[in-house]
């Protein structure tokens, strides 16, 4: 509802985006548009929302599928930039990939939200990881996160904890790397499909434990 110029470098952003999923998933291009609507303000974000989808609860962005479009919903904020990355995620991986479960549609978003020169590592989700090992016990458990259907149960952990199985899958062993971009090309060509958990387990039993110390290695290496 506003002028943005046609060369923004936001804009540039967004584009470079498209083939670093492409290239690092190994996903055919598509030739489908992404409709993406930028309002100026939060305010008018949320006016226009609640006229046309009054069922979405207030948020800073939105990524909305239907049988005829894709469409982000924004407005021009300080961190519209993460925002427009994460929807934009969205969007380039739901014009390739159907049936992606929930939890690594999220995961894949918040590892595409950070800017390209920090290479997928989402600080605050790995800082909040970190917190939770060292005082907590905490433990990741994939099954969980796939039990999730619906963003309304998705907490801060399940977001972190579902970025988290993305850098390690594709940023700690080329073999990790080529199991998920042969599962995402499997969800593509199936309307029934395995798991991720399983396909994981099945090739790497101590997953649980291998992500446990690849957020500990994060930790040494800020330290």
């Amino acid at each position: 509802d506003w002028e943005l110029p046609s060369q923004h470098r936001l804009l540039d952003d967004l584009r470079l985006l498209r083939g670093d999923v492409l290239e690092t998933l190994a996903l055919p291009a598509s030739d489908e548009p992404i409709h993406v609507y930028l309002f100026e303000t939060e305010k008018a974000l949320d006016e226009y929302l609640q006229r046309r989808h009054p069922g979405l609860p207030s948020r800073r962005a939105f990524f909305v599928k239907s049988d005829t479009r894709l469409a982000i919903f924004a407005f021009w904020g300080d961190r519209v930039a993460e925002d427009l990355r994460h929807e934009t995620t969205h969007g380039y991986l739901h014009s390739v990939v159907p049936n992606l479960p929930l939890w690594l549609d999220e995961g894949l978003a918040e590892y595409f939200e950070v800017p390209r020169t920090a290479a997928g590592l989402n600080v605050p989700h790995a800082q909040q990881l970190l917190t939770l090992l060292m005082t907590r016990g905490w433990r990741p458990g994939m099954p969980r996160l796939e039990s999730l259907t619906t963003l309304d149960r998705m907490t801060q952990e399940d977001y972190a904890e579902s970025w988290a199985w993305v850098p390690w899958m594709l940023d700690t062993d080329p073999a990790l790397r080529v199991l998920l971009q042969n599962y995402l090309a499997s969800l593509r060509g199936q309307a029934v499909y395995v798991p991720l958990s399983v396909v994981v387990k099945s090739h790497r039993p101590e997953a649980e434990q291998q992500l446990c110390e690849y957020l500990y290695s994060l930790s040494l290496a800020r330290s």
